[in-house]
């Protein structure tokens, strides 16, 4: 087992194939709806919750993007489906998404809120800008090298 992260909110490890999330309960029930309101998509990892404050779900191994205009075609579509469910993440930094075979695969879904909510996101701007830039940020990194 290995401690990926832990703060006074959350703790995130890793046991195999499996990453798990302990934090407070109304987090746990936000994130594990949000992942299971996407789960027909290939944008977000299995995952099950296993009790009032933990989730379990598929370690995405991050992959280098072989193919930028797929992996931008592929943030649009992720785009368009949380315009579909009426999510907004409100953190598509890189940290929250997992390129995998061009794929945004995207985590951290213990913030996100309804489109309808009146609240502001947690980051300024919108779901769309930021995961633009997190693309770009992805893609000039594999230029650099």
């Amino acid at each position: 087992m290995k401690n990926l992260s832990g703060n006074s909110i959350s703790r995130v490890w890793r046991d195999g194939n499996w990453i798990y999330k302990q934090q407070i309960k109304y987090l746990t029930e936000n994130e594990i709806w949000c992942l299971n309101a996407l789960s027909y998509t290939v944008y977000v990892p299995r995952a099950e919750r296993l009790d009032d404050e933990l989730i379990r779900m598929e370690y995405i191994e991050q992959e280098p993007i072989t193919n930028p205009e797929l992996f931008i075609d592929h943030c649009n579509r992720f785009l368009e489906e949380l315009g579909r469910v009426g999510i907004v993440h409100g953190d598509l930094t890189r940290y929250a998404v997992l390129p995998r075979a061009n794929i945004p695969v995207v985590i951290d879904w213990a913030e996100s809120r309804m489109a309808c909510d009146p609240r502001a996101p947690k980051r300024p701007g919108n779901d769309g800008s930021w995961l633009m830039d997190t693309a770009m940020e992805f893609i000039n990194e594999r230029k650099s090298t």
